[in-house]
């Protein structure tokens, strides 16, 4: 974990982080808040909030106070986006995630039509921090409906699978320098789960690695520069056990240890995620059996199916081989 970098990071943002887009220096990285730019927000209907679908995965509730930009008060870096959240058992496949971008009470031009991509990262340890993070799927989008509190919602095209117990979702905002620095990232400051939401960029403006969150070096969570609240960024679940009913069993072939697994219904034509202790351990065909050979290791493992097309996954079964 990159803890002395995110110290470092955090106390040099600190000093930075009053002054924000109001006295920002070119070539010096800090977050900048529409609040803070734009002055007294402008009042909306509330009644905005009812209109929004329920999400599994969520922290806001449905408005934005404000919208963030990280640069150099004269032009946006490349930044990933991204809350963190704890796994729902039942609820470990994402199918899309839904943002709402900018805000309504500090609107402005050239948000809209901006490329943008959604993105879904594992959390090895399960430690709720990204400094691990691995990316697990992607797909490319572009920013609409911003500072209007409307949901967009990015569907992916195979639905992702979620190991372990913790995870994040979120989104990569473009460099640009050509309409000064934009407010891309809508946030609430009113349901705050603390903490929960992350940012991570390069304080030279480089390119940020997706692929690799921990690669970057300037990492945080958004309270830590002193701008706390939530990312406007929801993940929706498919599937979730009870509609596949997947059995397991130890047996000996070839004077090896295998688990046979077996589920119904199945899919012919269809492919399966198998999951061992909540990662993916390989792809096969939905043909309703499958085996996997564990190599003489010994131990509790806990094994799960999970639709690829779909993402409808099957119950839990546990097995101990001794």
């Amino acid at each position: 974990m990159k803890y002395p970098t995110l110290q470092k990071i955090t106390l040099t943002t600190m000093a930075l982080v009053a002054s924000l887009a109001l006295n920002a220096q070119a070539g010096t990285p800090t977050f900048s808040s529409s609040r803070q730019a734009f002055g007294p927000a402008k009042s909306i209907n509330p009644i905005h909030r009812l209109l929004f679908p329920a999400s599994t995965y969520m922290y806001d509730d449905g408005t934005s106070e404000q919208s963030i930009a990280f640069g150099d008060g004269a032009q946006n870096f490349e930044s990933l986006w991204f809350n963190q959240f704890a796994v729902i058992p039942g609820s470990n496949v994402i199918t899309s995630v839904s943002v709402n971008w900018g805000t309504p009470l500090f609107p402005e031009s050239g948000l809209n039509g901006t490329p943008v991509t959604i993105a879904v990262w594992s959390d090895p340890n399960g430690d709720g921090q990204p400094f691990d993070a691995v990316l697990l799927g992607s797909v490319a989008g572009t920013i609409q409906d911003a500072d209007t509190d409307t949901l967009v919602t990015y569907t992916f095209a195979t639905p992702v699978t979620v190991p372990g117990t913790s995870f994040f979702v979120g989104d990569m905002t473009p460099a640009q320098s050509r309409l000064g620095e934009l407010f891309y990232q809508g946030q609430d400051t009113t349901n705050s789960a603390p903490n929960k939401s992350w940012v991570a960029a390069n304080s030279t403006g480089a390119p940020v690695d997706i692929n690799n969150v921990g690669n970057n070096d300037f990492i945080g969570t958004i309270d830590s520069f002193g701008l706390p609240g939530n990312w406007t960024i929801r993940a929706d679940a498919g599937g979730g056990g009870g509609d596949i009913v997947l059995e397991a069993s130890v047996r000996r072939q070839q004077g090896r240890r295998v688990v046979a697994l077996r589920w119904s219904p199945a899919d012919d034509g269809g492919d399966v995620n198998v999951l061992r202790n909540g990662v993916v351990i390989g792809t096969t065909a939905d043909d309703g059996t499958a085996q996997n050979n564990i190599h003489g290791q010994t131990g509790t493992f806990t094994y799960q199916v999970c639709e690829t097309d779909s993402g409808d996954c099957s119950n839990e079964v546990t097995v101990t081989v001794r």
